[in-house]
């Protein structure tokens, strides 16, 4: 391998020297440091390290960076971290939301087509249409022909939209009236895909959706939620139409920032006729 690694840097070397180009300096081993005839070999040269600013940087975000070694292991209080905050992913995937929180909401509680968190995870097209009870329920009972669906949802982390349901649905209402859209009465889905906001929107004739629902937990992330928008609703919308506002959550997207956020990306999607990669396009 070293002899290998030798003959391509001389090649790349010449071939540089044929074309005129400077060839890149490297530090070396010094020659009378070589013994045994050993050819001087390339090596890296480390940058200065400032503890403090990697210290301070580590400090800005929960994601694992700057975690040390030892040899060619993770420290044990790194290893131990890594395996409480996998745990954590794998709690919040199982969790589920219990039968009053809907009423917490003000909410009209719905189900999807998955009858249980099995069946969600295995058959994620069950959590993109609601069932037959839950389509007559919202034919009946939920409002009609509004600006504006809102729309909560378990997702495939629960713990989020429990922790941050109550105050993110009272907020997203009152930013969305404050831009001059009205807003239809919350709707809460069980065992919910981003996709069921399509059906959703056609059966309340609604011209757009915003379905809040928990995101695939990551380590340590179980309570991060995202906010997806349809504009002009219909079964099977493309993704290219819809916009997301994600990891919201305190150590992410606060909460009154994201409703502000979701406020106005709609007055704009109203404003241009649609939303996703037509916010983009040049008019």
């Amino acid at each position: 391998m070293s002899d290998l690694e030798d003959l391509v840097r001389k090649v790349l070397r010449e071939e540089l020297e044929k074309l005129g180009e400077p060839v890149p300096r490297k530090a070396v081993v010094p020659e009378e440091a070589c013994v045994d005839g050993c050819v001087p070999r390339v090596v890296k040269v480390n940058p200065p390290r400032d503890e403090r600013e990697l210290k301070r940087i580590a400090g800005q975000t929960p994601a694992r960076i700057v975690q040390g070694r030892t040899g060619t292991r993770y420290l044990t209080k790194v290893y131990v971290g890594l395996r409480a905050e996998h745990a954590i992913a794998l709690d919040a995937v199982q969790s589920e939301v219990p039968d009053d929180f809907p009423k917490k909401l003000n909410a009209i509680p719905l189900a999807s087509r998955a009858t249980s968190k099995e069946d969600y995870l295995l058959y994620p097209e069950h959590g993109r249409r609601l069932n037959d009870e839950s389509r007559k329920r919202v034919e009946a009972e939920a409002t009609k022909g509004v600006d504006v669906q809102l729309i909560a949802a378990d997702g495939l982390a629960a713990w989020a939209i429990l922790e941050q349901g109550e105050q993110l649905i009272p907020a997203l209402e009152r930013e969305l009236k404050a831009v001059g859209l009205t807003v239809g009465r919350p709707l809460f889905v069980r065992f919910a895909r981003i996709g069921v906001q399509d059906e959703i929107g056609t059966l309340t004739q609604a011209r757009s959706t915003v379905i809040l629902v928990g995101e695939r937990p990551g380590l340590g992330t179980g309570d991060s939620l995202s906010i997806y928008t349809a504009f002009k609703p219909r079964l099977n919308q493309d993704n290219s139409e819809k916009n997301c506002l994600s990891n919201i959550r305190p150590l992410g997207l606060p909460l009154l920032d994201a409703a502000k956020e979701c406020a106005a990306l709609m007055r704009r999607t109203f404003d241009a006729g649609g939303g996703g990669l037509h916010l983009v396009r040049p008019r």
